[in-house]
Order: C-alpha cells, then structure tokens, then sequence
C-alpha cells in the first residue's frame, strides 16, 4: 500500500520561518519528524506560505489553529473535501469561543489585542473549528471544549512530545544529567502571555529570597517582573532565547518554575513546561493544571496553594536527588515519543 502524506498547515505570526515558533515546532515539526520515522512522507507551511501556493496532493491536512479570517482558507478547503482529503484542525490552546471567552484571554488582559480584535479573533477561530469533523487537541481539557463547541466531532488528544532527534542530540551532551547550582531557580516565558501568571506567587518569591539569598531567580522573556522581586540583588532578568538554546541555558538551574493562573485557558494549557525542564534536567514546580497531574508527581512537584510553593522552593533538591529525577524524567520523555491519535484519526498506518 502507498505510504501516505500528511500536510501541517499552522496559523504563525512567523510566516515566512515558521520553525522559529515554538507552537508549530510542537504542534508540526515534532510529529512530522515521528511520521517520517514511520514512513509517511509530511511537509510543514505557515498558513502565509501554504495559501500563497496551494498544494493539493496530500492525503492528510492537519491545520493548526485554522482561521476562517485567512485569505483562500474557505476555497482552499472546498477544494480538499471535493477531492476527499482527510481534514483534521489542530489546537494547542484555547483560543475559539464566545465574546465572554474572548474577554477574558491573556490577550485581551495583557492589551496585546482590543476588545474588539478579541472577539473577531476567537470568532474567526470558532469558524474555522466548525469547518471540520476531525480535531486534535494537546490536551483533555482543550479536547472538551472542542466537543463543547463543535458537538459531534471526532476529537483525539495528541500530547505535545520531544523528538527523537532532540533527546538524542541532548542525550549526547550530557544535557540533562550537568552539575548545576541547587540554589538556581528559574522562570522561563515565551511570551507575554503570562504577565498574569507570574505574579501569582509574587509573594511566596519574595519571601524565599529574601529569607535565604544563596536563592538566586533567572527570569528569561518578555514576562513583566514585578518590582518587589526586579529589586532583588539576587534576580537576574534576561531576554527570550531561540528555541535551541533554551535547554543548554535552563539546564544552569536546579530548579524551574511554572506558576499559572485558575483560568479556562490555564485549565486547557499542556505539559510543554515539563518537557523543556526534563530535556535540561530540571526539577519542575508547577500549577496542577489538568495536564500536569496526568504527568503524576513522581515526574513533577505540582504546587496547589501558597505553603506548597513556599515549601518546594524553601528545599533545593541535593546533587545526588536531582540526577535521579533528571533520569525519571528523560525516560518518561524516550517513552512517550508518538503521536498515536493523529495516526488513528489520519488512518495514517
């Protein structure tokens, strides 16, 4: 039997060099790197690149976050149902709904859209959920709401993963198992999104640090700092670092921090967090959001309220301990390297 082709198609503000968001490389790369492990040929395109020059040849289209605002998107799928193409949209966060929704995104919260643009956005987004029968999500939570909003669809939790490629380049450097400081804490953002999660345990950093100041914090990104800890002589604030670089310099810590807001959206994030962290060798003190606990705690500190931050960052975990989580951690991410339920609903294999 002919080996099938699946195309990704993802909506990027990185049109023209898509690989350098970390959402396509997640939601794209990655799985096309273990189909073609498998023998399924695959190709990757921002939405920008794809409706620029359609290709209609593939089996398999996978659209990232697909948009019904995005110039040939209507006509470029009336095209591939005509010609009986397996169409599936895929989500890695919450980012279809009502008006209500919209308001209260990080996006609308931080001003990084108007209101106004809010609502077209996630309503444009909810159009183009509607436009399919078939649905990948990163998560349980996201694949709800898919089902809340496009009832009927056939929805499969694919989990973001670490390729092979990736675990075993870091493997070879000995990435995860470094000598580290026990006393480095760090916080690493992509985005703006979290100027609201940060400061969620604001005060439970403080108190640490200043309690003990062998505590050093690095914060990486273009989260905003709240003044209380950006006056601290032991917090050192840096720049967004390329998606490469990211293990070799997160790997200076000991510990990693992912403190997030009770929000919809918190609730429908993925694990990505702990998959950076355990590819460094990095203790992981997380939000027990839905994804997180799937993970379990034997993997992750999952902190529920304040005394459980203030607890975890009060004990830095000894060399000896922290070589055998690092180990825990880099199995789990070797043995929980597929993508089975894009496999299944692509009828891929």
């Amino acid at each position: 039997m002919k080996a099938k082709a699946v195309c990704f198609i993802s909506e990027t503000g990185r049109g023209d060099r898509p690989l350098h968001d970390p959402s396509v490389r997640y939601r794209a790369y990655h799985p096309a790197e273990t189909l073609l492990k498998s023998g399924v040929c695959c190709a990757v395109y921002s939405a920008e690149q794809f409706y620029k020059k359609p290709c209609f040849d593939y089996d398999v289209y996978v659209f990232h976050r697909p948009n019904t605002a995005r110039s040939m998107f209507c006509e470029a799928v009336t095209i591939l149902r005509r010609l009986k193409r397996c169409l599936i949209a895929d989500y890695d966060d919450l980012i279809f709904g009502d008006e209500k929704l919209a308001l209260e995104s990080s996006a609308a919260k931080n001003g990084s859209l108007t209101p106004e643009r809010a609502i077209a956005a996630f309503s444009s987004n909810l159009d183009g959920l509607r436009c399919f029968d078939r649905v990948t999500t990163s998560t349980v939570s996201l694949a709800d709401r898919a089902r809340e909003y496009n009832p009927g669809v056939e929805v499969m939790v694919v989990p973001n993963i670490v390729p092979e490629s990736v675990l075993a380049f870091q493997e070879s450097i000995g990435t995860p198992f470094l000598a580290r400081d026990s006393n480095m804490i760090g916080y690493f953002a992509g985005t703006k999104s979290h100027d609201h999660d940060f400061p969620v345990i604001e005060v439970v950093l403080h108190r640490v640090l200043s309690e003990n100041r062998r505590l050093k914090l690095l914060v990486i990104g273009p989260v905003k700092v709240p003044p209380s800890l950006a006056s601290l002589p032991n917090v050192t604030v840096g720049p967004v670092v390329n998606y490469l670089q990211l293990p070799g310099l997160m790997s200076k810590c000991s510990t990693v921090i992912a403190p997030l807001e009770n929000t919809a959206f918190n609730e429908c994030k993925s694990r990505v967090k702990f998959l950076e962290a355990a590819l460094s060798g990095c203790r992981l003190i997380t939000s027990p959001i839905p994804d997180m606990q799937v993970i379990g705690s034997n993997h992750i500190t999952l902190a529920a309220n304040l005394d459980d931050w203030y607890e975890a960052l009060s004990e830095p975990l000894g060399r000896s301990d922290q070589v055998t989580l690092a180990a825990r951690n880099f199995s789990f991410l070797k043995d929980n390297c597929t993508v089975d339920g894009l496999v299944t609903l692509g009828e891929l294999l």
